[in-house]
This record gives structure tokens, sequence and C-alpha cells, in this order.
């Protein structure tokens, strides 16, 4: 594991560490990523996506 990049905890917990020099990954920021886009590449649950956000957890109904 890249320990600079976002990962999650065993509890579910997201970390962005300090470290971590892709702005893209500090949702607070101007130039950072959707809260929903990071969780999206990090394959989150639906039960850790309802920590974090209230947009619908993503499916796969376009096939």
């Amino acid at each position: 594991m890249d320990d600079n990049k976002p990962f999650l905890t065993e509890d579910g917990t997201l970390v962005i560490p300090f470290e971590c020099s892709d702005n893209a990954y500090k949702y607070w920021k101007q130039e950072g990523k959707a809260m929903t886009e990071i969780l999206k590449e990090l394959n989150v649950s639906p039960e850790v996506w309802a920590k974090y956000t209230h947009e619908p957890y993503p499916t796969d109904d376009a096939e």
C-alpha cells in the first residue's frame, strides 16, 4: 500500500495522509475531488458510503 494515498481503516474510517501530495484527494480544497469520487475509487461498502455522504450509493444499473 502507498502510505501517501487515501485508504480505509478496518472500521471504515477514511484516512487521507498529510503526506499525500496529490491535492485531488484533498476534497476540502478547491482543486480537490468530490468526496463521492474518492469513495468510488476506494470501492467502499454501502455502510461506509453512508458515513461520508448523503448521496445515493452508486449502482451498476447501466447494464
